[in-house]
């Protein structure tokens, strides 16, 4: 098995850093204020450990790439704002030049549709029902950033172009996905109608059909 260098290893084990020198690239803020900039922004298709927060911009302060400064993190409250340093904005610009990781997908619903056959089609249909009010109310929250985005003035940020094509990519991603849950009830409503008598699969026939369609 090919070994990753270590600098991409390290990269990929320390992702929650180069979220927060991300945002921090875009304007200082507190830990408060990170957390509902990440919650509002990539926090729609990246999900952030919120706990390894802090200790992260402590490393990064440790480091020099982030700077923190005194403030008042609310009425009578002293805290810190942090600012990415120099170092901190080459630190980041090395990791964006790095190939991208791609984690091996682990899709739940995927996985009970996979093995559907066991139980009643309307219990999947039940779990399918579910996952497309949860994607439409993703769709929904998307398509109000899009609005305003798209109104006069919200796209003269200079990286606007590239927030919207992560945009655009949620909003395609739940569109094809609510279209895939309308086909797979349909295919459902036909084995609902028409039962299938399921017996046991002769020995070792399921794991040879999924090792050949593997090759």
């Amino acid at each position: 098995m090919e070994v990753a260098p270590a600098a991409l290893r390290h990269a990929r084990e320390n992702r929650t850093r180069y979220v927060v020198l991300g945002m921090l690239s875009e304007a200082p803020m507190t830990g408060y204020g990170l957390r509902k900039a990440i919650a509002s922004s990539v926090g729609h298709f990246w999900r952030e450990s919120y706990g390894q927060l802090y200790p992260a911009l402590r490393a990064l302060v440790a480091e020099r790439l982030v700077e923190a400064r005194a403030t008042r993190g609310g009425p009578g409250r002293p805290g810190a704002s942090y600012h990415v340093t120099p170092r901190g904005r080459a630190a980041l610009a090395a990791w964006l030049a790095l190939p991208p990781a791609l984690s091996p997908p682990r899709n739940e619903i995927l996985l009970k549709v996979f093995f559907a056959g066991i139980v009643p089609p309307e219990v999947t249909a039940r779990n399918l029902d579910g996952v497309a009010a949860q994607l439409g109310a993703q769709r929904a929250a998307l398509e109000r950033i899009a609005k305003v985005m798209d109104a006069p003035g919200g796209g003269r940020h200079p990286d606007a172009r590239y927030w919207r094509l992560t945009l655009d990519f949620g909003l395609e991603f739940t569109g094809v996905a609510l279209a895939w849950i309308a086909r797979a009830k349909s295919v459902l409503a036909r084995a609902d109608a028409h039962p299938v008598r399921r017996g046991p699969a002769p020995r070792g026939t399921r794991t040879v059909r999924l090792a050949r369609r593997a090759r």
